[in-house]
């Protein structure tokens, strides 16, 4: 599947046997450069799929990883190569991906557009963004709810997004434990279901989204090749955190944050509003918290503001090393807020840290 070289490919045409999510088999056919993919008519009755005909080697460099993010982010996993966003910039990304990468055109792709208010020349101004003739666009979709225009393209096929999905599984290995794979495919990720928080400067934390536990333990492997840790996962928000300096400052230095523009935009105006001031060492700040329960319990709130630290900071690292090292324990709520108090027979010089 991997040819060896000055650059890593990999060849569609040594794929193997592989099927659909409904046991289908996808029938693949050389045709010089290109592969043809499809599932043949089954015998007793129905009809095959459609024909797809792709680039036979595809070079494994920042576009293609790149655009598996974008998917793997923010794509359709059913019915064919789907992506939506409000951003021209990743659209436009994504369309590179699929042309110079799996060999379809951009006019091949649908697009369906939803808008707040619906405005003279919406697919005139949206087809010469994207290069697409109007005659590919659906009927538009009003949605006063929204605020802002998204636009989907998509190529429908069956054994196209099976490909996306094999090719998702069998690169992922490389992915999580190798860096020149792995930025490209976060900063994909990233533009597409990443988030960046901006309260004020010392609430500046990005988080990933996602309700897949194999995905966020995938990203959290990759992270961690990338020297980035990252915080607890919330099982409510379905998110989980990065923050602290160091962290953020390494999530710039590999530029993951930089595909989509206003998220671009909105990191470095965080990072450099980042106020540093009362930047404390875990051990010191772990001690503070211990301290300040010793007057009795506190929420989250009450200790970051004692602190001068971010409240995902205590909640999502500080106060869980000290309850797994049985030095804390939660004391019932406060309204909504849990309280935490010291641990029975703890006390500051006992803890010693």
């Amino acid at each position: 599947m991997f040819l060896p070289g000055e650059n890593t490919r990999i060849d569609l045409g040594k794929l193997g046997q592989i099927k659909t999510n409904t046991g289908r088999d996808i029938i693949i056919k050389i045709r010089g450069r290109e592969v043809e993919l499809f599932t043949p008519a089954p015998d007793f009755c129905g009809s095959g799929s459609k024909h797809v005909v792709l680039n036979r080697m595809i070079e494994l460099d920042d576009l293609f990883f790149e655009g598996l993010g974008l998917w793997v982010g923010e794509g359709g996993k059913d019915k064919g190569l789907y992506f939506g966003n409000t951003s021209p910039e990743l659209l436009l990304r994504f369309l590179r991906f699929a042309e110079e990468k799996l060999g379809i055109g951009r006019k091949s792709f649908k697009i369906t557009l939803n808008v707040p208010i619906k405005e003279d020349f919406t697919k005139e101004k949206w087809s010469e963004i994207l290069q697409i003739p109007t005659r590919n666009f659906t009927e538009i979709c009003i949605d006063p709810r929204i605020s802002r225009e998204y636009a989907q393209i998509y190529f429908n096929s069956v054994v196209l997004v099976e490909l996306m999905k094999i090719l998702q599984r069998r690169l992922g290995t490389i992915i999580s434990t190798t860096r020149e794979f792995a930025v490209p495919f976060l900063r994909g990720l990233f533009a597409a279901e990443g988030q960046v928080v901006l309260r004020r400067p010392s609430s500046f934390y990005i988080t990933f989204s996602s309700a897949d536990p194999e995905l966020v333990s995938f990203l959290k492997r990759c992270l961690k090749t990338l020297e980035i840790t990252s915080g607890k996962y919330m099982l409510q928000s379905r998110k989980f955190p990065i923050y602290g300096y160091r962290n953020l400052k390494r999530f710039k230095e590999l530029g993951i944050h930089t595909l989509h523009p206003e998220k671009c935009e909105k990191f470095e105006r965080g990072f450099a509003s980042y106020k540093r001031t009362n930047v404390l060492r875990g051990e010191e700040a772990r001690r503070l918290i211990l301290e300040q329960l010793r007057s009795g319990p506190k929420t989250y709130d009450e200790l970051a503001a004692a602190l001068g630290k971010a409240r995902t900071t205590i909640q999502a690292w500080h106060v869980p090393i000290l309850e797994r090292e049985g030095k804390v324990k939660r004391a019932g709520k406060r309204g909504r807020s849990w309280l935490w108090t010291l641990a029975e027979g703890k006390s500051i010089m006992k803890a010693n840290i």
